[in-house]
């Protein structure tokens, strides 16, 4: 009986499979920016700048929607960790090096686009010193070996407290 791989023998065992669908990838993608896909013309000063205080009642989003658009958000801004992990078991000149580094501005434009949405669209609060039940989280508190801070700037309307009602 043949005995198996480690994971690292067998993540080096598919570096032809890699730059093969890197080469695919490639021969389509279409680049796309994150400012191209936020509706901008929706956005309004918030009251640091002379505009309107936020309110939890400017967002669309059910509950469930705000909780699961935060998650996302802090899966694309722990990037940085999952990077770092292959980063360090592999060349960045072969193809897992070169995949990671596309895969990684990818996700990090993802983030862009959804944070810019969610605070143009007035769908969070966008405040690092809001009441937030999100920052409490087990999630956000969990030792910071990744960027998960970056989440708790933008908060759950119904989670969040106003600046003028704290």
């Amino acid at each position: 009986m043949a005995q198996g791989l480690t994971d690292l023998q067998l993540l080096h065992e598919l570096e032809p499979v890699v730059e093969a669908n890197i080469n695919r990838h490639l021969s389509m993608r279409k680049d796309w920016n994150p400012h191209d896909y936020i509706p901008w013309s929706d956005g309004k000063d918030y009251y640091a700048l002379g505009g309107q205080d936020w309110d939890p009642e400017q967002s669309k989003l059910s509950e469930v929607a705000q909780v699961a658009m935060l998650t996302n958000l802090l899966t694309e801004d722990n990037l940085p960790s999952y990077h770092r992990e292959i980063a360090m078991n592999f060349s960045m000149d072969g193809p897992w090096g070169f995949w990671v580094n596309r895969w990684t501005a990818e996700e990090n434009r993802h983030g862009i686009a959804l944070r810019d949405y969610l605070v143009v669209t007035r769908q969070s609060i966008p405040s690092s010193s809001s009441t937030c039940a999100w920052s409490r989280s087990p999630v956000a508190s969990r030792p910071a070996r990744t960027s998960s801070w970056r989440a708790t700037q933008i908060c759950s309307p119904r989670a969040c407290s106003t600046p003028s009602s704290t």
